[in-house]
């Protein structure tokens, strides 16, 4: 049952976000076809012709605009299927299905975790198409060389990429289970439900910007904001060990473990809150 009740939360959002997609990738293969035909490429520099350079610089336009759309609806897709199915008028349909109200949260979190997974996958699909259409052989040598010049010849992209993304995901989780939190929070106010959310939110960031205050007190560590901060840019691509790394192990177990423990927590708190106190009247 837990897998219907993820089916269908994936088809309410998919089916108005699938096509946003597609056409965030329609008009990135666009762009770049339009970019790379338009540039005439010279010895020592390039030149874009005209006609097709605004052509092409209108679709970038259309591009951002798009992706910021997409972002958009993709936030408010994921508040409507949780408060419109477990705290709207569908609320009394879904407490009469054989399953969990703890099955319930974690098919919603997992539906809106899966499609800012897809969302990032689509942004970065546009990115590597324009890159692949506009990029020649030796301009990828020269990238690579570049930034092993740059880095150091150990560093890894590929490691960094992969750290980048684990912490990507905790971070999405731990933002997805805090929205909901505050949703339901929110929802326990009689009246200007919306405006209490959005103080619940407001309310657990504060508390644990206070947390992290008092985490950095006892060590720097603790702080993913240091670790990014500490060196600057070139900080996330150094050395470690011989190996490229985001962070060092220690700020690495600080920074996902404490998105894990936020998780657990707000999560529920979610489960708690639907299953003791909701009122669907």
């Amino acid at each position: 049952m837990s897998g219907k009740l993820l089916k269908y939360d994936m088809k309410e959002i998919g089916r108005v976000l699938l096509p946003m997609y597609a056409a965030l990738l329609a008009i990135a293969t666009a762009a770049a076809l339009v970019l790379r035909f338009s540039i005439m490429r010279g010895a020592s520099e390039m030149v874009v012709s005209n006609v097709p350079g605004v052509a092409a610089a209108i679709l970038f336009v259309v591009f951002g605009l798009m992706g910021l759309a997409t972002a958009i609806v993709t936030f408010v897709m994921i508040l409507r299927n949780f408060r419109e199915n477990l705290m709207g008028n569908r609320g009394y349909l879904m407490n009469t299905l054989p399953v969990s109200t703890f099955q319930q949260v974690l098919s919603k979190t997992a539906n809106a975790v899966l499609f800012i997974i897809f969302g990032g996958v689509a942004a970065g699909l546009s990115g590597l198409i324009f890159l692949s259409v506009n990029l020649r052989k030796v301009d990828w040598e020269e990238l690579r060389e570049a930034f092993a010049g740059q880095f150091g010849p150990k560093t890894s992209p590929v490691v960094v990429i992969l750290q980048i993304l684990v912490l990507a995901l905790f971070l999405s989780v731990r933002i997805v289970t805090k929205i909901f939190a505050s949703l339901s929070l929110g929802s326990l106010w009689k009246s200007h439900r919306n405006a209490g959310a959005i103080l619940m939110y407001a309310g657990f960031s504060v508390l644990q910007d206070l947390i992290y205050s008092l985490m950095q007190r006892i060590t720097a560590d603790a702080s993913f904001g240091y670790a990014l901060m500490q060196s600057g840019i070139r900080f996330i691509f150094a050395p470690y060990a011989g190996s490229a790394s985001l962070m060092t192990a220690r700020q690495a177990a600080f920074s996902l473990g404490g998105n894990l423990i936020y998780t657990v927590l707000f999560f529920s708190l979610t489960v708690w809150i639907l299953k003791n106190r909701l009122d669907l009247e």
